[in-house]
């Protein structure tokens, strides 16, 4: 799973690595199906003893925090993460364990939502999240003021979260007025332009209106914020990135000129560069993409802008993370590769991957930190096309990290991307056998399941056994049909449906279906996961295309 792009402000780090081969004949046996109820009960509260110590997280759960807040007429702040993610482990080390998060703390009621805590998935439905990590702060009433951002400096987000507590307006409010052409505040401006985007999903603004609502936000905002105009700047050409296709960009030749225009005006600004670390870092590839086209002079010189950005980046007073670091040299990959994919890299280019991992690597202790900076050094050695080093690092991190079943996944891509197919499932399965927590559990489940039906599709009795030990998962847990679980399933629905269309997988799926029916007869006949749960695999599979 390569590194998603992050235009839009999320501190997001996936990717893609590599494994050992093993004889097929050592292949591991799906996992036997666990006690839903026994992997709830041995995660509930699991979460907050991996919290970093000096903030008071509130003890109870969701709705009681809520009331404990409208009695204290305090906020509530609500993050919602998971032990194995990389970017929640980057929150932790550069936010939460920070002196000026922890201070802040005692002004509102802090909740943290573990994704495989019970209920968490129910909630995730009612609050509209799905990614990790997100963090949003709610009013005493309960009204949703902001979605905070992950890829900014501790001293800028706690300059945010200062807006935020100061009696703000939501930030559906404030798009409102900015839309309508209503009074917008300057404290209004910056919190507009550090809501997190990436982790709105819709709630606030549907992806369809994104490219022309950010469009309008950069040129409405006031000139006497530059730094956050730049922000929403770099929205919307995410945005446009995001909507362009193959031949058919978002922009046209009249709004791409114009976009570069001031893209080479504002890159230079060490103000700008401070408030969009994280675009810069993540945005190389689609924003020159769709401002230009290739091997241009228009494409040389953003190319040659950004690269200068990058190397001013940190510095003593603002000294990037351990994976900043890392994102900046990948940063460079992707612009040395944009119009030559396939070329070799320079060796200057690799020589400097590779030190910047080694040193992040001997220096970055075990910990929130070290999950989420061998994530990074992995991806990058990944986009560099170091593979067997990437092999190297995961394989040995497998003994240090609280989440080995994370970098397994890696693992497994790395081994498809090289044609080991039987390796990939093999590392699938390993990863979905170490997996922790109900949720947890049924994605990594998800991941074996639909490795085989795409690698190894032949394999129909593992499939088999595989597919029963994955709906157990959700036995016996109330809200397994919610949020992240409900649309793995949706998906794995599909991929069911079109692989066992004849023979012995029609037989299987049928199978299949009869386990989930067990489950969902066991669900509240009110409640909507019910409904959910019962419209998996009923629908006929659409007829394959001849090749």
């Amino acid at each position: 799973m390569k590194l998603q792009s992050a235009v839009f402000g999320a501190l997001v780090a996936a990717l893609l690595l590599a494994g050992c081969d093993r004889r097929k004949d050592e292949r591991p046996p799906p996992p036997e199906p666990k006690s839903a109820a026994a992997t709830t009960a041995a995660q509930a509260g699991a979460g907050e003893s991996h919290l970093p110590p000096g903030i008071d997280w509130f003890g109870g759960d969701v709705d009681a925090a809520f009331a404990a807040a409208k009695a204290a007429n305090k906020p509530v702040f609500l993050y919602w993460g998971a032990e194995w993610c990389p970017p929640c482990a980057q929150i932790k080390t550069t936010i939460f364990s920070k002196r000026e998060f922890q201070e802040r703390s005692r002004l509102f009621v802090p909740v943290y939502l573990d994704g495989d805590t019970p209920g968490a998935q129910r909630h995730g439905a009612r609050f509209g999240v799905i990614g990790y990590p997100t963090m949003i702060l709610f009013k005493p009433d309960g009204t949703e003021i902001t979605r905070l951002p992950g890829g900014v400096d501790v001293a800028r987000y706690a300059r945010i979260l200062d807006v935020a507590l100061a009696g703000a307006r939501p930030v559906s409010d404030i798009l409102a007025a900015a839309g309508s052409g209503g009074a917008v505040t300057s404290n209004d401006w910056k919190l507009l332009a550090y809501y997190s985007w990436s982790t709105d999903a819709g709630h606030v603004l549907p992806a369809g209106r994104q490219p022309a609502t950010f469009r309008a936000l950069a040129n409405r905002c006031p000139a006497e914020l530059p730094a956050e105009c730049a922000r929403f700047f770099f929205d919307y050409l995410g945005a446009a990135a995001a909507a362009s296709e193959p031949g058919k960009p978002a922009l046209d030749g009249l709004e791409r000129a114009d976009a570069r225009r001031r893209l080479l005006g504002v890159l230079p600004s060490p103000a700008v560069q401070a408030a969009n670390v994280d675009n810069l870092l993540y945005g190389p590839e689609d924003v020159i993409g769709v401002l230009s086209s290739a091997n241009t002079p228009e494409r040389t010189q953003l190319t040659r802008a950004w690269s200068d950005a990058l190397a001013q980046l940190g510095g003593e007073a603002k000294p990037l993370s351990a994976p900043e670091e890392l994102l900046r040299v990948r940063a460079r990959v992707l612009l040395a590769m944009l119009d030559a994919p396939d070329a070799p890299l320079p060796p200057a280019l690799l020589d400097a991957a590779r030190q910047a991992v080694a040193h992040v690597d001997a220096t970055t202790p075990a910990g929130y930190a070290r999950q989420a900076a061998i994530n990074a050094a992995a991806n990058l050695y990944w986009e560099a096309g170091l593979d067997a080093e990437a092999n190297a690092l995961l394989t040995a991190e497998l003994e240090k990290s609280r989440a080995p079943y994370y970098f397994m996944l890696d693992l497994a891509d790395l081994a498809e991307k090289a044609g080991r197919k039987q390796e990939a499932v093999d590392w699938l399965a390993r990863a979905y056998a170490g997996a922790k927590g109900p949720a947890t559990r049924f994605q990594w489940g998800y991941n074996y399941l639909v490795g085989m039906l795409e690698m190894t599709p032949e394999d129909v009795q593992g499939i088999e056994r595989a597919g029963l030990s994955v709906l157990g998962e959700l036995d016996g847990t109330p809200d397994a049909f919610y949020q992240r679980t409900r649309m793995r399933l949706e998906q794995l629905d599909a991929k069911l449906l079109e692989w066992g269309q004849t023979g012995e997988a029609a037989r299987v799926v049928a199978a299949l279906r009869a386990r989930t029916g067990e489950i969902c007869r066991k669900l509240p006949e009110q409640d909507a996961s019910r409904a959910s749960c019962e419209k998996f695999l009923t629908a006929k599979a659409r007829p394959t295309q001849a090749a």
